[in-house]
């Protein structure tokens, strides 16, 4: 279940007149760390959608941060309606 999320331009990531977007979402800690990003990256994969990285940021009270970066807002925006 999504508890929140925010969205950013990374300017580190800036590469060739293109910014990566990364969107960071905070979970209930119900599943596992894998179990998220296992479920994470099937639904990622069922819908065709390039993540450049999905990694977890921390697990505090029961909640677990991930941050994923996309080169498309489109896909950034997808994932976050899905998982946000």
């Amino acid at each position: 279940m999504p508890v929140s999320v925010t969205c950013h331009y990374d300017p580190a990531t800036f590469r060739r007149g293109s910014t990566l977007k990364s969107v960071v979402v905070t979970r209930d800690g119900n599943l596992s760390v894998a179990d998220h990003l296992a479920e994470m990256r099937a639904w990622l994969a069922n819908h065709d959608i390039p993540v450049r990285e999905l990694v977890m940021l921390h697990v505090l009270n029961f909640r677990v941060v991930f941050r994923a970066t996309f080169e498309s807002d489109t896909d950034a925006d997808r994932f976050v309606a899905r998982f946000g």
